[in-house]
């Protein structure tokens, strides 16, 4: 028999010990913003907003949170009610408590409120299973970062808002029933005590960090009104929890809609709670996924979000079904949790249980518990919600950094914070969702032209004859190249059409690089159409670098402008694109490109030879002549022997990219009295790449023996042959230099 390990029951206490003081850390955490919460969503009910609320709000922190725990693979999955869906849950008691119909005093009335509440938070449910079944949850990441803050800080202000009449001594329903002009006069006393509260929270953790700052607070806020109460009782502090029923779940909430003939408050009211629930999905939704991102970064976890949305949408159905709020994954709960010791899913089922046996066994106790010191605690979550990065960027304009990107950024979130407080959530939604679509058009429609440039900043990489590249010098300003990037689309392919409306007269070509565009839609496939017909009619040619048959950009324009469109616009790249307007200009000049010959005597190679010396030297050489697409050498050819074209031209290409499908680069195409693979055979190194006849090519070759022959035979022929050599790199050098400073400027 094998001994037993005394390490291992010690162990398991330590990790057991772990999660329950894990657990008890977030129980300690959330009961105070938990019962807020709860109060914040039944407060157009005024007295009666805490018997309705916080049962609710601790059922949905056992049952919904237990749900999200055992469904999520999150590292800490603790889910709970949250300030947005309650605030909108408030939104929507707050318009039943308004109808004349309603009658707080009548249970079939809060009967109807209740099946409608949990109609919202069953419907936000619904919806989140759905996104996270469907896949359409990765759209969430495109909402502008400016949308999103002015929405958070619009939650996080109404969450304030709502918690002034706690604050000040006022009824819950203060700001619903009487307005800003008839309120009460403040308390002083009330509002003492919950700033003491706000400062032992804040405070606590810098003197005693390992104190519980939300739970000491929330003792202190307490003892601190009792005392009050006792030694100066004519001093008024603002209202208690009151009784409270045990958070039983309440398997009947959904009975009216069981009724023979529906309610007519139920009937009048049902569109809203749907469009609330909508809202909750798309809000909480958002927050799920980015709150999780943010958790797997501080935990280097990978949680995937399709299975995170089913959760929370489980949850949401279970807690709604028995008369729960709303619920959201908490970050902040879970990284407490974490923080103290909590690994596992087992420390939140130990504190949903907790929620639990308050909720059934404590609430004459959460009874007593002043109203001003649960929104001291939820005053301090509602500043947590404020967007940390609009008010940083707040305080760069502020310091003078007030550039149109940042104006426009801080009038984004202006725009949804002030919609969404003024109007509400839905508002607020669709406020971001159009400034969304309307700042996507922007970005794309801005940086679809990514650049402009002439070629003679980037001429093509043929090289021609010296009197054919004197002629060039003047007129590659008339090729204009516009370099795009994004999408083509209906919202940007106008750009392409007022920037090629605007070309100077004198350009003979323009070349569209689109090379970085990532979608070309109908409208775009159109726009291009109807520009190559109007610059055709003003005499400027259209070439579309990255068209051809076969490419991506070719299949994305081919349903729509059809292939001889593609045939007569199209270029396998930007250097093929400039390369035909070249040869088209040096045509226009009464020029017949790539159709001269020079003889191997007066080739560059042949410069400041006698007649004897080139006699002897052309001795040397050895003819051959290669069809269109012939090859010549490969890459990697050992560099022993290099040539001199005298007939047709060469192209240097790259190697075939993977898949052998797109166009092979180019590196140099070489023209008659040109030399090639000089450089192979001088430093010894394999050929830098394929050279293969374009057209009907004749050049002559040189061997290297052959060549150190004649420098130990005639050494002076020699050099003046290594001298024009060297003379021919250093011109294409030169070149190169004078586009690469082109470009540059």
């Amino acid at each position: 028999m094998s001994a037993s390990n005394p390490e291992g029951p010690a162990v398991g206490l330590a990790l057991a010990w772990s999660e329950t003081r894990s657990a008890l850390a977030g129980l300690l955490l959330s009961l105070g913003p938990a019962l807020t919460l709860g109060l914040m969503a039944f407060a157009a009910l005024g007295g009666g907003a805490a018997a309705l609320g916080m049962p609710a709000a601790l059922l949905a922190s056992a049952v919904g949170g237990a749900i999200f725990a055992l469904v999520s693979r999150g590292p800490v999955p603790a889910a709970g009610p949250s300030a947005t869906p309650v605030l909108v849950v408030g939104g929507l008691v707050a318009r039943v408590a308004a109808d004349p119909g309603f009658d707080l005093a009548q249970p079939g009335a809060v009967q109807v409120l209740l099946a409608l509440v949990a109609t919202a938070v069953v419907t936000m449910g619904v919806l989140q299973v759905a996104l996270g079944l469907s896949g359409l949850l990765r759209f969430a990441k495109f909402v502008p970062q400016p949308v999103l803050a002015g929405f958070m800080n619009g939650v996080a202000l109404l969450a304030f808002l709502a918690l002034v009449p706690l604050l000040l001594g006022w009824p819950a329903d203060a700001l619903h029933a009487q307005g800003w002009r008839d309120l009460p006069a403040v308390q002083p006393a009330t509002l003492a005590v919950g700033l003491c509260t706000v400062a032992v929270i804040l405070g606590l953790p810098r003197v005693a960090p390992r104190l519980p700052a939300t739970a000491t607070g929330i003792a202190v806020g307490c003892a601190l009104f009792a005392l009050v109460h006792l030694q100066w009782p004519q001093w008024p502090l603002g209202p208690m929890a009151g009784a409270l029923p045990p958070a039983w779940p309440r398997w009947d909430v959904l009975a009216p809609y069981a009724a023979g003939t529906p309610d007519a408050l139920l009937l009048r009211h049902a569109a809203a709670a749907l469009t609330a629930g909508l809202v909750m999905a798309l809000v909480g939704t958002l927050e799920l996924v980015l709150n999780s991102l943010a958790m797997d970064q501080t935990c280097h976890t990978r949680t995937p979000p399709r299975r995170e949305a089913l959760a929370l949408g489980l949850a949401n159905i279970g807690s709604g079904l028995l008369g729960g709020l709303p619920l959201m994954f908490l970050r902040p709960r879970a990284l407490r949790m974490r923080s103290a010791g909590g690994r596992t899913r087992a420390c939140v089922l130990l504190c949903c249980a907790g929620f639990a046996l308050l909720g059934l066994f404590a609430t004459p106790l959460l009874a007593l518990l002043p109203m001003v010191v649960l929104g001291a605690v939820m005053a301090i979550n509602a500043g947590l919600m404020a967007d940390l990065w609009s008010l940083g960027l707040a305080q760069q304009w502020r310091r003078g950094l007030r550039t149109v990107d940042v104006q426009l950024a801080l009038l984004v979130v202006v725009l949804v914070c002030a919609v969404t407080v003024v109007l509400g959530f839905p508002a607020g939604v669709a406020a971001g969702a159009l400034l969304s679509l309307l700042l996507f058009v922007r970005t794309m429609n801005r940086s679809l032209v990514r650049t402009q440039r002439t070629a003679e900043a980037t001429p093509s990489r043929r090289t021609y004859l010296a009197d054919d590249e004197a002629r060039l010098q003047s007129l590659r300003a008339r090729i204009t190249v516009l370099e795009l990037e994004g999408a083509l689309f209906f919202g940007s392919a106008d750009r392409v059409a007022e920037q090629a409306e605007a070309l100077d007269a004198s350009c003979h070509t323009l070349v569209l690089d689109l090379r970085r565009i990532s979608l070309i839609d109908t409208s775009g496939a159109v726009v291009l159409s109807q520009l190559a017909r109007r610059l055709a009619d003003r005499g400027i040619a259209l070439r579309l670098a990255g068209v051809g048959p076969g490419t991506r950009h070719g299949e994305m324009l081919l349903p729509f402008v059809g292939e001889a469109f593609i045939a007569a616009h199209g270029a396998p790249d930007t250097d093929h694109a400039i390369e035909a307007a070249e040869l088209q200009l040096l045509r226009d000049a009464g020029v017949v490109p790539l159709s001269q010959t020079v003889p191997l005597v007066e080739s560059a190679l042949m410069a400041g030879l006698d007649a004897a010396q080139r006699a002897r030297l052309a001795a040397c050489f050895e003819r051959v002549t290669l069809q269109h697409g012939e090859r010549l050498f490969s890459h990697g050819d050992p560099g022993d022997r290099f040539y001199v074209i005298t007939a047709g031209s060469v192209d240097v290409l790259g190697a075939a990219p993977p898949g052998a499908g797109g166009p092979r680069q180019r590196f140099v195409s070489l023209s008659p009295g040109m030399m090639l693979g000089e450089t192979a055979m001088l430093d010894g190194q394999g050929r830098s790449g394929d050279a293969v006849a374009h057209g009907a090519t004749e050049v002559f070759m040189l061997d290297g023996p052959v060549l150190r022959r004649l420098q130990q035979e005639d050494p002076p022929l020699a050099a003046c042959l290594y001298r024009n050599i060297a003379v021919h790199l250093s011109q294409r050098l030169r070149a190169a230099s004078r586009a690469w400073a082109a470009s540059a400027a």
